[in-house]
């Protein structure tokens, strides 16, 4: 289903979303979809983390970011 939203953007971030959109070819539409998702994909991810770290504090790890990165790298 098809929504539309109305929001109030300053001049300053509508000339970069206008920007930006013409330089990926895209409509603003699509520009603020994808930083929607990677919005709200971050603050999952943030919440992973919190409740990864404070699972491992409980048991007596303690681990930085850099330590998990790499880990994973």
């Amino acid at each position: 289903m098809r929504n539309i939203v109305t929001i109030s953007l300053p001049d300053d971030l509508l000339k970069k979303l206008t920007s930006e959109a013409k330089t990926e070819n895209a409509t603003r539409s699509e520009v603020v979809k994808v930083a929607l998702k990677q919005h709200f994909f971050a603050r999952e991810l943030d919440g992973v983390r919190e409740k990864a770290m404070a699972e491992l504090a409980r048991k007596g790890v303690t681990l930085t970011d850099e330590d998990v990165f790499g880990k994973v790298s």
